[in-house]
């Protein structure tokens, strides 16, 4: 949604240059106070009204928008004006067209206030009672499922479990949902389950209701009294909505019972009807779909049943069966036939729509080549129940704080993988982010995240330990959906290889990605975009901004060109997000480090440079009190300026990585007080320098330090160390300590990660203590000399994860596999005495009936990791 998005932008923009940072800005505050106390108002009234469903609604959010993007405009043109005047040492004016600009704009939100938003609330006021309404039949979501007889792939464990949760003897009425993706499957298996001939045997009453996003409590009485053999005119001739009510009550007292509520979207809707199913205490059950796990876990009374992606073979099974019925594929379509079901991603509801077409259409390699070439664009042509429509829905029912979120995610190339820090970043550069007073905007993005996962529209791809979610995909289909919004929207324009026509009006395009070939990119494309705050480029620097773009905020660029010598990088001070992935020599770009303090909302700062030279930065980079995160391959970080005030305090940096050879003095310390995480590495063979230079005792004044990598080339002594009291994740390689100092890791309460790499720790012997790692859950030792390990499950209380890589070990002490909450134990090349340690505790625990600890046993480094499944050692 564009129109909520620029107004958490302008509100974010305004609340930035109105901080006592930004004083040395001539403008007049009082008027940015009034047109930031409209904007709040603005975004309220969209939180409670935006999907009330009113027909305003549309023109009203087209204006608040580009009212919210006019200002947003005036404020940073005004800014990066002064910005550049500075840097050239000319005296910072302000301007009295700016004046009046703003007063304009803010004339005209209170206009919208006073004339439209007043009056929807008033109309919406007035119907209070009623329930939002769509432009959607109610069962849309469902139609594909129950129009045919439907065949379901990869459900045969399922149905069974469920079956068996519906017909166990609990007598106390139960509730199984059923949860996943739209189109996944979740109404076929429902439908396959009610159909059943033993669920109707052994139920005495049976009634489906599809409830969907739009409902009323009236709607679905009446639908399931007709479901129960009572007529529909009794039910409409029945004028008291209590009367319906004690119907369906009476109906269902004292008989067993099977309910489907079919697609439902809200706790509300269960809440409005839940008196009506009486408690017969005779096995009564209640089943619903749902595309939203928080809904499926709150009315569940187990563990919801989640429905997955089909794999290739099964999508491929799936859809030989909607074209071919019974018979078998023909060898010369085998091919394409298989592509086209790859390409479906899994998704059922995909497979069928394209299997219809296919069953009616020519079959012939060449037709279906020119399928498997324009899937996407095939299935979304389809009118009527099409999947994009089914889709949609999903992002209809989004929180409107969640809508611009989503739609960002049409800047990601098709079948990627994203990461979620990445992501993270992005967002809050791009101010879609409300902010909470207890929380940093780094974590309401997280949260954000896990809603998109928990409503079904993203997907886990990768985890990192404890099951961090540290990468996320998003289904083809639903990043089309995305696309199609976000250009309606005027959200993001994407120029690929699908869309390489370019738009003859970039200047009205908030944000470019580009996708295209370099033999397509011209610096001349983006001469027009002079309001262009984001610009992604997968193709270098062909597609870089030149000055007329200088109020970008978001440049992500990938490169394997050398970056310009010129300066028109130099113009874009309005930078809030800047990252550079590029193989080729950086140095070229010292004259940007050395004007780095002219970026005065600079918050995060990347190069991916993969070079063994390191970045050496400028001191003006204590200049940045927006900065937040700074991330290098490697990077020499200058001494803090000597000052009297704070102006070189960066209390919004969270992340600092990777530093080569970091003084950690009390001056750095006060410098950045709310460091999170923290990536360091020591060079020794730098001649004359000893470890108390480096000052590395007072890490353990980083009181919110959360992370921290450390690596050494040379040994270094425990004296010359300590750490943070407030760490959970420590990774240490080369220090080569002795595992008596141990302590100083053990005795770190907060630790819940120990990764001890390249002999972080070296001796023959290690003797834990008692009383530490009392919160540790996964341990790494990786390539030392350690051979006699004597521990126990008292030295380890809560550990759930063990990996050792390259050791020698004699054993791995038999305790530790009795604790409880140990899970996982990993091998990577270890010696035969160690895994044959490993297979012993298997076998002993197995023995004792404990079928929780997997061992698995890699012959090489490099691996993918095997099913969670697997019950016992497994050999790669």
């Amino acid at each position: 949604m564009a129109e909520y998005a620029a107004l958490l932008s302008l509100i974010h923009t305004s609340e930035l240059i109105l901080h006592p940072s930004q004083n040395w800005l001539r403008l007049h505050r009082k008027q940015v106070e009034t047109l930031l106390k409209k904007a709040r108002f603005l975004q309220e009234f969209l939180e409670e009204y935006s999907n009330r469903g009113h027909e305003e609604m549309s023109g009203l959010e087209r204006q608040i928008a580009d009212t919210a993007y006019a200002a947003e405009d005036i404020l940073e043109s005004h800014v990066v004006d002064q910005v550049l005047a500075r840097s050239t040492g000319s005296e910072a004016k302000s301007s009295t067209s700016f004046s009046g600009y703003i007063q304009k704009l803010t004339q005209e939100m209170e206009d919208l206030i006073e004339t439209k938003v007043m009056r929807i609330k008033e109309n919406i006021g007035s119907f209070e009672g009623d329930q939002t309404s769509v432009d959607f039949s109610p069962a849309v979501s469902s139609r594909l499922a129950l129009n045919e007889q439907t065949t379901l792939v990869a459900c045969d464990e399922k149905l069974i479990e469920i079956m068996d949760m519906l017909t166990r003897q609990q007598s106390n009425r139960q509730i199984l949902a059923i949860v996943g993706m739209g189109g996944i499957g979740k109404t076929a298996l429902a439908k396959k389950i009610y159909e059943d001939s033993y669920v109707g045997y052994y139920f005495h009453v049976r009634a489906w209701v599809t409830i969907s996003q739009s409902y009323t409590a009236h709607r679905i009485i009446s639908t399931l009294l007709s479901e129960i053999n009572v007529s529909e005119k009794e039910c409409v001739e029945t004028d008291a909505h209590d009367g319906l009510d004690e119907q369906l009550y009476k109906n269902l007292c004292g008989r067993r019972y099977l309910i489907v509520m079919d697609d439902l979207w809200s706790i509300e809707a269960w809440d409005q009807i839940r008196m009506l199913f009486p408690d017969n205490c005779n096995g009564s059950r209640v089943m619903i779909t749902t595309r939203l796990v928080n809904v499926a876990r709150h009315l569940s009374s187990f563990e919801p049943f989640e429905m997955k992606c089909l794999d290739d073979d099964q999508s491929w099974e799936l859809l030989c069966h909607k074209v071919f019925g019974n018979e078998s594929c023909p060898s010369i379509l085998e091919e394409s036939g298989k592509n086209i079901a790859e390409k479906c991603g899994g998704l059922p509801l995909a497979i069928v729509v394209i299997g219809g077409l296919l069953a009616k259409a020519n079959k012939t390699r060449e037709f279906w080549g020119h399928v498997a070439e324009n899937l996407n664009s095939i299935i979304n042509s389809e009118d009527d129940e099409n999947c994009q429509k089914i889709l949609y829905l999903s992002y209809k029912n989004l929180p409107v704080h969640l809508k611009p979120c989503f739609l960002y995610m049409a800047s990601l190339p098709e079948d990627s993988m994203f990461y979620t820090h990445s992501l993270v970043k992005a967002w809050i550069a791009e101010g879609f982010l409300k902010p909470m007073s207890d929380k940093s905007l780094e974590e309401v993005a997280n949260e954000y995240i896990i809603d998109l996962i928990d409503r079904n529209l993203i997907f886990v791809r990768d985890r990192g330990p404890l099951g961090r979610i540290i990468a996320c995909g998003v289904h083809d289909l639903l990043r089309d959906l995305c696309l199609r919004e976000a250009q309606k929207e005027n959200f993001i324009c994407v120029i690929d290889e699908d869309n390489e026509e370019i738009p003859l009006r970039l200047d009205f395009k908030r944000r470019i990605c580009f996708g295209l070939a370099p033999e397509f990119c011209t610096r001349s494309i983006l001469r027009p975009a002079s309001l262009t705050r984001s610009v992604f480029s997968e193709f270098g620097w062909k597609t870089l901004v030149a000055s007329c773009t200088r109020l970008l905020r978001v440049l992500d660029v990938v490169s394997d060109d050398t970056p310009p010598h010129d300066k028109e990088i130099m113009h874009l001070v309005n930078l809030r997000f800047l990252s550079i992935t590029c193989k080729s020599d950086l140095n070229s770009m010292r004259w940007f480090y050395s004007s780095i303090s002219q970026f005065w909302s600079l918050q995060t700062l990347i190069f991916s440079h993969n070079l063994s030279k390191p970045i050496f930065l400028p001191s003006e980079i204590w200049n940045l009190p927006q900065l937040r995160h700074l991330l290098f391959d490697r990077v020499v970080l200058p001494d803090p300026p000597c000052s009297q005030d704070d102006s070189h305090i960066l209390e919004n940096l969270q992340t600092l990585s990777t530093v080569l050879n970091f003084r950690c003095t009390m001056e750095v310390v006060k410098s950045v007080p709310n460091l999170k995480e923290l990536k360091i590495i020591y060079d020794r063979s730098l001649p004359g320098v000893q470890w108390p230079f480096f000052c590395l005792h007072n890490l353990v004044h980083l009181h919110k330090l959360e992370s921290l990598m450390f690596i050494s080339f040379g040994r270094i002594s425990v004296e010359h160390l300590s750490f943070p009291l407030s760490l959970k994740e420590l990774n240490l390689s080369g220090c080569r300590l002795p595992w008596k100092d141990m302590t100083i890791v053990g005795s770190l309460p907060n630790l819940e990660i120990l990764e001890l790499l390249f002999y972080a720790f070296e001796g023959k012997v290690w003797y834990p203590i008692e009383g530490q790692f009392v919160r540790l859950k996964l341990l790494v030792i990786s390539k030392t000399d350690l051979l006699d390990w004597r521990a126990d499950k008292t030295h380890f209380p809560i550990l759930e994860h063990l990996i050792l890589r390259n050791l020698q070990l004699e054993e791995i002490p038999r305790d530790i596999a009795e604790l409880p909450t140990l899970r996982k134990i990993e091998l990577f090349r270890c010696s035969d005495s160690t895994v044959t340690s490993a297979k012993q505790i298997l076998e002993e625990q197995e023995s004792l009936e404990n079928e929780g600890l997997q061992v698995l046993i890699y012959e090489s480094e490099f691996v993918k990791a095997p099913s969670p499944a697997m019950s016992s050692y497994q050999t790669f």
